[in-house]
């Protein structure tokens, strides 16, 4: 027959009461419908907890209400005694003497119920720890270090130690593929999301798996926005991001400190960690979003049109109001060359040489106010000019930081150029700038434009007070 032992070796966590649906069952007037619950922490190691019991729980004849225990000690439910490998009636109630001379009446033996245990199946294997596993970018393995070093003080102020691994901790000589399998089966998962993380391809890959776990209860995913970039196209939209406000763990402008972020981020992976682990004592394992597993050809176009979208909005609020300006002082010079000439000489006369001059002066006064406004817009508090307003864009540096009023005025220069560059060639260029930029977008997942500036596109974050 099984003992408590022998469950607690197929499942992680054992429940004593009087009612039926516990693992074991007394049925006895002190002992309370759900009395208290019996998990195993590692070999030898078990952790005992009264469960709001009306008698209490005892072990070795002291009242708990949490207690570390061995297979050695004692525990009293009701009027029960039992250790975790029998279990053990409580002593037989104190009967009358018996008169001298005649014998003592023998005392049964204890009281074996071994059928109250329920024989189950293994569910899964005992856990003796949590692993966390961090995934991230190469670029972002600083901020997995400080992370790690601020869950350090938690390690073992849960129900269950702590283990943290990720691809910062591969020593050398190790075999790294292997290690990186261990991903696989992590019991929690921290993705650090951020621009190089959704473009790397090779983190693209698990990331795939952990989600299939993910969907399949086998593992808990945390996405972290390490730095800002477009992740609302991504599943981790579906998902409690964290910090809650949304607000990256690079973001200078509202953290006070990279102690503050990261602090902020540890208690709501501690508390993850914690509901981790009541999950596994009560067995219910709450609903899961279901995530798509190959999503990122549908998250770079999504992300490609909004760009295009805001670059068309761009046209329409400021570039049609520039161009109706430079056509009105084109008209303008020629209808006010047209009337001098003939007043001064009878015949209206323009050289052809001037007239490109003038025509290209206009442009290139026109093209530099969009430039100004442009560079001004995105190195401003709104960081965007009002196209990316619109769609809830932001500009920022690869390192999350408004960018500067230079590195703005840089970045619209180079994208003046390109453009002006394709609008030559009876529309043959441009096509084929269209091509390039697609073909350029589909492997960096950058514009050229944001490439030669080093300039990211993020989600607008939200506003400060």
């Amino acid at each position: 027959m099984s003992t408590i032992l022998d469950l607690l070796n197929s499942k992680y966590t054992v429940f004593v009461g009087s009612d039926p649906g516990n693992d074991v069952v007394f049925n006895e007037a002190g002992v309370s419908p759900r009395h208290c619950q019996i998990s195993k922490v590692s070999d030898n190691n078990f952790l005992v907890a009264d469960l709001g019991s009306a008698a209490g729980t005892f072990v070795n004849n002291k009242k708990i209400d949490k207690e570390f225990i061995t297979e050695s000690d004692f525990i009293t439910v009701g009027e029960n005694i039992f250790q975790l490998n029998k279990k053990i009636s409580a002593p037989p109630p104190v009967t009358a003497m018996p008169l001298v001379g005649q014998p003592a009446p023998s005392q049964p033996p204890p009281r074996m119920e071994p059928s109250s245990i329920k024989e189950e199946k293994p569910i899964s294997a005992a856990k003796s720890k949590i692993t966390v596993y961090f995934l991230s970018a190469p670029e972002d393995e600083n901020t997995c270090r400080a992370i790690d070093k601020h869950l350090s003080s938690v390690h073992f102020n849960t129900s269950l130690p702590i283990e943290m691994k990720g691809d910062f901790k591969i020593m050398p000589g190790e075999n790294i593929n292997q290690y990186k399998e261990q991903i696989l089966s992590a019991d929690i998962v921290l993705v650090f999301v951020s621009v190089d993380l959704l473009n790397n391809d090779e983190c693209y890959g698990r990331l795939k798996k952990v989600i299939a776990n993910h969907n399949s209860r086998k593992t808990t995913l945390l996405p972290i926005l390490a730095r800002n970039c477009l992740w609302k196209a991504t599943p981790f939209a579906n998902l409690p991001l964290l910090p809650k406000n949304q607000h990256p763990l690079n973001d200078k402008q509202f953290w006070n400190s990279e102690d503050d972020a990261l602090t902020s981020v540890v208690n709501d992976i501690y508390n993850a960690i914690n509901e981790f682990g009541k999950v596994q004592a009560t067995g219910v394992t709450p609903p899961k979003t279901i995530l798509q597993i190959d999503w990122r050809k549908n998250y770079l176009w999504k992300v490609f049109w909004k760009r295009v979208a805001a670059s068309l909005l761009d046209g329409l609020i400021i570039g049609i109001p520039l161009y109706i300006i430079f056509y009105m002082l084109v008209l303008g010079s020629s209808t006010t060359q047209t009337d001098y000439n003939y007043y001064d000489t009878g015949y209206a006369y323009t050289s052809p040489e001037e007239k490109i001059l003038e025509i290209m002066f206009y442009y290139l006064l026109i093209a530099g106010a969009q430039i100004l406004i442009c560079a001004f817009m995105e190195s401003s508090k709104w960081r965007g000019t009002p196209g990316k307003l619109i769609m809830k864009l932001q500009i920022s540096d690869n390192a999350g930081n408004p960018i500067s009023f230079g590195k703005a005025f840089v970045r619209n220069i180079i994208k003046w150029l390109i453009s002006a560059f394709t609008g030559f060639g009876n529309g043959i260029l441009p096509i084929l700038y269209i091509i390039a930029q697609i073909i350029a977008y589909s492997y960096s997942k950058k514009f050229f434009h944001d490439q030669l500036s080093n300039t990211v596109i993020g989600e607008r974050l939200p506003q400060t007070a």
